[in-house]
């Protein structure tokens, strides 16, 4: 036996190393270049894969709400170009075709939401003569001004991309107090009012009304019921999730067809550095898809956060919360250059900070910082909602000031590198972009032109090594079955006695099918957690609907 288990360790060594060497010879060509001091190599998909299970899954002792891109961070900073400002890398200037800062009419009154659509229209929501203040609700969150009609203007206008021109106006008098607005995929527009507590989805062509969510000026808790909701956002198979809102801090999924599937979050009232679980929200002011990632992320404006959860179970999956954020109102994101969050942060007025009233890019791979952009030599001013183009090249923001809305444009040379040097400009693959370790966008290499060769190489001599594995099992095998005959020989002449194994002796498959012994698997809990019950799990924040 020991002579076996020899020959078995030294063809198993043996195979490894032939291996180890075979692979090593292949990517030592003359057409591989190793990085420079500069560079940073391009990930592989097992490392990709590892940096993106960082963020889904939480170690038991750490808290919620941590932030999650100081370990990044604190890398950068023990570089020996640490004094580089990687923060202005990805960088947007504002358009000098843009009608900013001249209004684009007088009729326009604070623009509370905009969107894009797929053919790049960009949409507005705006309030005509009305203004949000501390009169207009009660205590209670019923509109206080119901008497006075609904706004006359046209609320919801599209614009030329190019120029800011008015292309169309429509939804005049139906609108109370406006909030947000998403185009779909299929130019669907949904709209979202706080004074009405409902969520409408209307028809791109005709303006009619094809679907109507919540009771006109009634606000509520239950699935059929909104109080002030804030967001919409629609994927490609039709499902939406509505952001609901100022009072019910929650998220609610429902079908295409209109039927609640899930819903989660509560309120919160903490303040300071307290941190906060993920599923207790404080005023979840925006959404936005990344459909790429499978994940639905919320603005959680007062947590100054922006958490972000599984599309279909709506299990929490990761948190982005950089420190030079305070208010986060809004959120957009963009799948080129393998994945940008962009994020719209204003000032707390109630501290006094350095803290920009601006726009964040965050790189979605390594969680980091990588761009920042507001108006020129200036802040913005109350700034509320934003969109980015679907091609990733502009960014447009709108201010709760009378017809306010600024478009932000890519630098040309960040648009060569990634936008422009594809024909098709969403082809884009992981390792055809990617960041270096300076956050500055890098042009790849792209794959060597004998790449196929290589790895039908190594598949045929890991095919080699699978082949010595399976002759090894095989000896062992017809070894292990003549010793089990011996045996069996020997039993028959009384010169080998089994022993009977007690419980303790070992494991046993007996255990496996005691009912008694197993707590198996608990019906998930879809009773909706009270905001005071502060000691239970977070688990029970996620409720399931049929």
């Amino acid at each position: 036996m020991s002579v076996t288990m020899a020959w078995t360790a030294l063809v198993a060594c043996s195979s490894f190393c032939l291996l180890t060497v075979t692979t090593a010879s292949l990517l030592s060509g003359t057409d591989y270049q190793s990085p420079s001091v500069d560079d940073q190599p391009l990930a592989t998909d097992d490392q990709s894969q590892q940096t993106s299970a960082q963020f889904q899954q939480m170690a038991t002792d750490q808290l919620y709400g941590q932030n999650q891109v100081d370990s990044a961070r604190n890398t950068q900073d023990n570089t020996d170009n640490s004094n580089v400002d990687v923060s202005h890398q990805f960088h947007l200037h504002e358009s000098s075709e843009w009608p900013f800062p001249h209004k684009i009419d007088n009729s326009i009154g604070q623009i509370s939401g905009v969107s894009i659509s797929k053919d790049n229209l960009v949409y507005i929501f705006h309030r005509g003569d009305r203004e949000w203040n501390q009169t207009t609700f009660f205590e209670n969150n019923v509109f206080r001004d119901k008497n006075k009609g609904p706004i006359s203007e046209q609320v919801v206008v599209i614009l030329d991309p190019k120029n800011g021109s008015v292309i169309k106006r429509w939804g005049s008098h139906r609108f109370y107090m406006p909030h947000g607005i998403t185009v779909d995929h299929e130019n669907n527009v949904w709209l979202t009012d706080v004074a009405l507590h409902q969520v409408f989805k209307f028809d791109p062509n005709s303006g009619n009304v094809l679907m109507t969510f919540g009771t006109a000026f009634e606000p509520g808790t239950d699935s059929n019921q909104f109080c002030k909701p804030t967001s919409v956002a629609v994927t490609t198979s039709g499902e939406f999730f509505v952001a609901d809102g100022y009072c019910n801090s929650r998220i609610i999924k429902y079908s295409a067809e209109g039927q609640v599937l899930l819903q989660w979050g509560r309120s919160t009232l903490v303040t300071g550095e307290m941190l906060v679980p993920p599923y207790q929200l404080w005023i979840p002011h925006d959404l936005t898809l990344a459909e790429d990632k499978e994940v639905i992320c919320v603005a959680d404006r007062e947590n100054s956060r922006l958490l972000c959860f599984n599309i279909n179970s709506g299990i929490f999956q990761f948190e982005i919360n950089p420190q030079i954020v305070q208010r986060l109102f809004s959120a957009a994101y963009s799948p080129v250059a393998g994945g940008l969050f962009y994020v719209l942060n204003d000032k707390n007025m109630d501290i006094v900070t350095e803290t920009l009233a601006q726009g964040i890019v965050i790189n979605a791979t390594s969680m980091e910082v990588i761009g920042q952009f507001h108006p020129k030599n200036i802040e913005f001013l109350r700034p509320h909602d934003m969109a980015v183009s679907p091609d990733g090249t502009s960014v447009y923001v709108v201010e709760l000031i009378r017809s306010h809305i600024r478009k932000f444009v890519l630098d040309s040379d960040i648009q060569n590198k990634f936008i422009n040097q594809s024909n098709d400009s969403y082809k884009f693959s992981f390792n055809d972009i990617m960041l270096n370790k300076y956050n500055v966008l890098e042009n790849c290499s792209g794959l060597r032109e004998n790449s196929g060769k290589q790895i039908l190489v190594i598949m045929l001599v890991i095919a080699v090594g699978l082949f010595f594995t399976a002759a090894i099992f095989v000896t062992v095998l017809i070894y292990t079955r003549t010793k089990s005959i011996a045996h069996r020989k020997e039993a028959a002449f009384s010169r080998w006695q089994p022993r009977t194994l007690n419980a303790a002796d070992g494991f046993t498959l007996g255990n496996i099918f005691n009912k008694k012994q197993r707590a198996g698997f608990e019906k998930l809990a879809t009773v909706e957690v009270s905001e005071d019950d502060d000691d239970d799990d977070d688990d029970n924040d996620l409720n399931v609907r049929a």
